[in-house]
């Protein structure tokens, strides 16, 4: 102690190193407590309003929710939604919000029109943090063992308790609950566009090729060309092989199933009522059956079988793995925004088809999106596997 002090009393030029050391601790002392200031004060909602791309658009839909005005007067701010209470994921979020800050500088969402255009990309971003989190500053005010479930309605009873059952984080099913939702099928919309552009680019010179969309076909290149004789029409998401090319014009063959007596369908497999082609009555004869079988768990008889006929080259894609991640937004958008979209895997691919039918009500898809959601969903239930993608 002695020499520690004698130390401190030494002097180091003109001042003496304790008093250095003093100096250095009470700079270090006003430097921390101005970076929390700092940093508290750029947590308060008035300065996060402070600027008008966030004043005009998310703060006047926040006012309108359940988390600014309710009956027991406890206000949510922004930083109670936004901001990690733990110091250290506290000081990263302020780090990314440089980034924010940046997009404000350079005008990305300084208009209303431009603040749409990137609101689902700005949504989805939050929406995976807080996911990642597992919702962490959500259940820093709710609390699964304080909640009383009989003073919910029936039905948010239900669901809240199926959600804790199942492990799912509260982001998953309150998705819009303090700011309107963005337009969920920008998303796949524009991934569609893509599909459409690439599949331009490529100009279908692959050997195995698959459908972006429901496409028909005939029985010659001259049909083909004009639109005439259509055999039948594929559906999105299957497989050809490509047997001949005339220009733009390709020879394919469509591989599957047709249960016994039903001549007019062909299925991905036997057994699962995946439709991958239709067929006119008229030209059922062009199907060619290959080898037959019975499903032992319905006794039902069915033929492995093929038909060619002839298509331009438009939508069609080399890469099956693109109409999946197409497929996988879709049903994101579509199903994940009153509760959490449950897993393609979670149903058998027969199951999907009731499961659909029930929730075609809740969803705004047209019917080819529609029909290209159920395949996606039923090449990746839990007895495919997304076997589609091995051909």
């Amino acid at each position: 102690m002695r020499r520690l002090w004698t130390w401190l009393r030494s002097p180091s030029g003109v001042l003496s190193s304790g008093f250095l050391l003093f100096v250095g601790a009470v700079i270090g002392a006003v430097g921390l407590f101005g970076a929390h200031t700092t940093l508290k004060s750029m947590e308060t909602t008035e300065f996060c309003v402070s600027c008008h791309e966030l004043r005009d658009t998310v703060y006047v839909e926040y006012q309108e929710s359940v988390h600014y005005a309710n009956a027991s007067g406890v206000q949510a701010g922004c930083a109670d939604c936004h901001v990690p209470e733990p110091f250290v994921p506290m000081v990263i979020d302020h780090y990314y919000a440089i980034g924010e800050l940046y997009s404000s500088l350079t005008g990305k969402i300084d208009t209303p029109e431009k603040f749409e255009a990137h609101r689902l990309e700005m949504a989805e971003r939050v929406w995976a943090e807080m996911e990642a989190s597992d919702s962490r500053e959500c259940r820093s005010c709710h609390s699964e063992h304080a909640m009383n479930f009989e003073l919910q309605t029936p039905e948010a009873s239900k669901r809240m308790q199926e959600g804790f059952a199942n492990g799912d984080t509260c982001i998953d099913c309150h998705k819009g609950v303090a700011h309107k939702l963005p337009d969920m099928s920008q998303g796949y919309k524009k991934m569609f566009e893509d599909l459409v552009a690439e599949a331009a680019e490529q100009g279908a010179k692959a050997d195995d090729l698959y459908t972006i969309q429901t496409k028909s076909y005939y029985a010659s290149a001259d049909d083909a060309k004009s639109g005439d004789n259509e055999i039948g029409q594929i559906l999105g998401a299957t497989h050809l092989k490509v047997l001949e090319r005339q220009g733009d014009l390709l020879k394919v063959r469509v591989d599957g199933w047709q249960q016994d007596g039903v001549d007019r369908v062909i299925y991905e497999f036997a057994g699962q009522r995946i439709f991958t082609a239709t067929v006119k009555k008229s030209e059922t004869g062009r199907v060619e059956q290959h080898s037959t079988m019975t499903d032992p768990d319905t006794d039902l008889v069915w033929h492995e079988v093929s038909i060619e006929g002839w298509v331009d080259q438009a939508d069609l894609i080399d890469d099956v793995e693109a109409l999946w991640a197409y497929g996988e937004e879709m049903n994101n958008a579509s199903c994940g925004t009153c509760h959490s979209a449950p897993a393609a895997d979670h149903f058998l691919a027969n199951q999907w088809i009731g499961t659909m039918k029930a929730m075609e009500r809740f969803i705004t898809l047209d019917k080819e999106q529609y029909r290209f959601l159920q395949k996606y969903l039923q090449m990746h239930a839990s007895d495919t596997g997304g076997a589609g993608g091995t051909h």
